[in-house]
């Protein structure tokens, strides 16, 4: 099976491949807001943008940047 998706891999172009990656991720943000959706039900979709941010940049972002960041998302509405 795994041999057969390699083929299948292989045989898109380097466009269709990116494209295909493009459109997990956006899936997986979807989803993950979806979540964060059901979560907290009455947040707008600034609220929810910056909630996504938050959790997602976490790790990975010094936290007085992110704060920044975090407050500039929801002071211009998304």
């Amino acid at each position: 099976m795994a041999a057969r998706h390699r083929e299948w891999w292989l045989g898109l172009s380097e466009g269709e491949r990116l494209q295909l990656m493009l459109d997990l991720a956006n899936a997986g943000i979807e989803a993950r807001v979806g979540m964060l959706r059901e979560e907290h039900p009455d947040a707008s979709e600034a609220e929810l943008t910056a909630l996504w941010t938050e959790e997602r940049y976490r790790d990975s972002l010094p936290a007085d940047f992110l704060a920044r960041a975090v407050a500039a998302i929801r002071a211009r509405g998304g």
